[in-house]
């Protein structure tokens, strides 16, 4: 299979990238929250919050906060997150269909005056407004992807899509 260079990371032709990010936006679409991770602002141990969130059909992560919470305030500091969307509440039914997205990247304010603002906050509006409400009050946060990590049921491989850097 065809890697890569700079990651080891199996190349993907552009028919298997859409379907892995269609299915990865599919599974994002049915879950109202997920798990951010960050690192403490103050002394770089992981922290760990659920927050409401829409992925883009780019899979970009985008989620809302105020100025004060500890996840804000290491974003700050460090921008860099990675974010886990899952669906375990049918594990008690049926642990085989766990499936899991995990996307890294970085966490960027998304300004008021910025022309994406308003289009990405009637996103996330789209599937929480009350997230979105709170949202507009407060900073809106997108979350530049990385890498893609997707694994549906238990015992399948891991989908892994890598994007390029925004300078």
């Amino acid at each position: 299979m065809p890697h890569n260079d700079d990651e080891g990371v199996p190349a993907v032709d552009a028919e298997l990238r859409a379907s892995i990010l269609a299915e990865a936006v599919e599974i994002a679409r049915g879950q109202p929250g997920g798990t951010l991770a960050t690192l403490h602002s103050e002394d770089g141990t992981p922290y760990v919050t659920f927050v409401f969130f829409h992925m883009t059909d780019r899979g970009e992560v985008i989620f809302g906060s105020q100025p004060g919470p500890q996840h804000t305030r290491n974003i700050v500091g460090t921008p860099e997150v990675s974010f886990l969307i899952d669906n375990r509440e049918i594990l008690p039914e049926d642990w085989t269909r766990f499936d899991r997205v995990i996307v890294e990247g970085t966490a960027k304010a998304v300004a008021k005056d910025d022309q994406r603002y308003e289009d990405l906050l009637d996103a996330l509006r789209g599937k929480n407004p009350l997230a979105a409400r709170f949202t507009a009050e407060g900073i809106l946060f997108r979350v530049e992807p990385r890498r893609l990590m997707m694994r549906k049921g238990v015992h399948t491989e891991r989908q892994v899509l890598e994007f390029p850097t925004e300078d």
